[in-house]
C-alpha cells in the first residue's frame, strides 16, 4: 500500500511520516525538492535538498515519477526508489502536495491519501514557531490548497502528534484488512 501523507505548510506531514516510517513494515520515500532546508532539517533524512541546475539534470534524465513546484521551488519523486518499494511489497509513505496525490493517484494502484488539514490561523502560527520568514508565511498561505476533493482520508492537522499518529495507525490497521 502507498500511503500519501498530505496538507499544507505546517501540518506535520513530515513529522507523521517519519513516526510511520519507524514501523518495520514501512518505507518512506524521500524526495528532491530546490528549495533550502529549515532549522533542524537534514540531507537524505527529510529530503534531498539540491539546487535547481541538479535538478533539472535530474528532471532530464527522467528520475522522477513527478514534479511540482511550489512557492518557486522544485518537487520531485524519485521513480526507481519507488518503484524498489512498491515491488518489495512493504508500504510506502510519501509527503506530498496536490499535484503529486493526483498523479501517483491516477499513475498507482492501492494508495491511500491521508489529509492534514488545518485552518489558515494555525498553518499561519506553526510557520512562525518554526521560525519561517513574514514573506514565506505569506506566500504558503496564498498557495494553500484544498486536499479534500483527492483525500481519502482528512484528519484534525490541529491534534497533537500522538493524536494524529494514532488516528493514521487506525486507517493503517484498516487497510491491511483489505
Amino acid at each position: 500500500m502507498i500511503y500519501l501523507i498530505a496538507g499544507n505548510s505546517g501540518s506535520g506531514k513530515s513529522t507523521q511520516a517519519n513516526i510511520l516510517n519507524k514501523r518495520d513494515n514501512f518505507y518512506r520515500i524521500i524526495t528532491y525538492t530546490t528549495r533550502a532546508p529549515r532549522v533542524g532539517e537534514k540531507n537524505a533524512i527529510d529530503y534531498f535538498f539540491v539546487d535547481k541546475y541538479e535538478f533539472k539534470r535530474l528532471d532530464d534524465e527522467e528520475y522522477f515519477v513527478g514534479i511540482t513546484e511550489y512557492a518557486g521551488n522544485f518537487y520531485g519523486i524519485p521513480k526507481l526508489q519507488l518503484e524498489k518499494y512498491v515491488s518489495s511489497k512493504k508500504n510506502v509513505v510519501l509527503v506530498i502536495d496536490l499535484f503529486g496525490v493526483i498523479e501517483i493517484k491516477n499513475t498507482l494502484k492501492n494508495t491511500i491519501c491521508i489529509y492534514l488539514k488545518l485552518s489558515k490561523e494555525e498553518m499561519i502560527k506553526r510557520m512562525e514557531i518554526r521560525g519561517d520568514l513574514p514573506q514565506k508565511i505569506k506566500n504558503r498561505v496564498e498557495n494553500a490548497q484544498d486536499f479534500s476533493p483527492y483525500a481519502d482520508y482528512i484528519l484534525d492537522g490541529s491534534k497533537n502528534v500522538e493524536e494524529i499518529a494514532k488516528e493514521i495507525d487506525d486507517i493503517v490497521e484498516e487497510n491491511s484488512k483489505i
